[in-house]
């Protein structure tokens, strides 16, 4: 091999190693299968997992640092390494970041039969049925090991905090760990609507903020469908539908910045030509196709539904 070709080869192998480990220092996604459904771990082992409501994804280990996404309380988080006060892992939505070490705790999840879901804004926490004082908080989307029911009342694991108990009519019960019964486009409005007038938050996945593609995921989630994450990665999957065919709950894709054919913002789509979608400015509110905005930077929708 000649002496030049070696040396760029070697440069080239060089810029490709910092390359990967840039990658790996910082946040980066992998998506999970658009069909996977929540589940229970077969095994009980010792991980970590989230302590909090809900904890900040950051791309590097500084606060200051891009908010990638979130994850909720009693998601399990994939540790990588430890740096600092900080760890870096992997979290249910396919995201690799950086998440401060108090946010997590090392526990052993139940073995139990159900999950149970958080399918309102913001479930109080109780020490007891029927108290008054409220112990702490689940989010939406937040899922639990259920432990025992009684009077309209749900038992709950929490990571590093023994139990506690929800009430009935805020939570769902998923046997084995999946949602049960056929879900629907108008179930996804449905979920979605429970979180209009929430602030935008970029990376945000809560009632605390959410951004776009977040309340996608949520809405989703709640109705046994896991997406991608982010927008971009939700336009690669599901099903392809032509404009004149939009149903309620399909997802609607735009590059609201002229930069092309890459999805900036999505939205869901609840009929009459209006979408429910969270807007920088705005929050979680309803839109309609035909606002400039929207018209000029349509790039098509997608179904994931029967």
């Amino acid at each position: 091999m000649p002496k030049i070709r070696l040396q760029f080869v070697l440069l080239l192998m060089v810029v490709l190693i910092a390359g990967g480990v840039l990658m790996f220092q910082n946040a980066y996604r992998l998506a999970p299968p658009v069909d996977e459904h929540p589940g229970l771990k077969p095994d009980r082992q010792r991980a970590y997992y989230v302590r909090v409501p809900v904890a900040d994804v950051r791309a590097e280990p500084d606060g200051e640092a891009e908010r990638v996404t979130q994850a909720l309380m009693g998601d399990e988080v994939k540790v990588l390494k430890e740096e600092g006060d900080w760890l870096q892992g992997q979290v249910p939505d396919g995201y690799i970041g950086w998440l401060k070490t108090v946010d997590v705790v090392i526990d052993i999840s139940p073995q139990v039969e159900s999950l149970v879901a958080v399918i309102v804004p913001r479930a109080l926490l109780f020490r007891q049925p029927g108290d008054n004082d409220a112990t702490g908080e689940a989010l939406m989307a937040t899922d639990l090991p259920l432990l025992q029911q009684k009077e309209g009342w749900m038992e709950v694991w929490l990571p590093g905090g023994g139990t506690a108990w929800l009430r009935g009519n805020e939570v769902e019960v998923w046997p084995a760990g999946k949602v049960q019964g056929k879900r629907g486009g108008e179930d996804v409005i449905k979920t979605a609507e429970r979180l209009r007038g929430v602030s935008y938050l970029w990376g945000g996945v809560s009632l605390y903020g959410i951004d776009c593609s977040g309340l996608a995921y949520v809405a989703y989630y709640l109705n046994g469908v896991r997406l991608p994450r982010d927008a971009d990665m939700q336009f690669q999957v599901g099903r392809q539908v032509a404009r004149e065919e939009l149903q309620p709950g399909d997802l609607v894709f735009f590059n609201t910045e002229g930069t092309g054919s890459l999805p900036t913002h999505v939205g869901i789509y609840s009929g009459n030509g209006e979408f429910i979608n969270s807007r920088s400015g705005h929050g979680v509110i309803t839109s309609r196709l035909d606002e400039p905005l929207f018209a000029r930077g349509y790039l098509g929708a997608r179904r994931y539904l029967p």
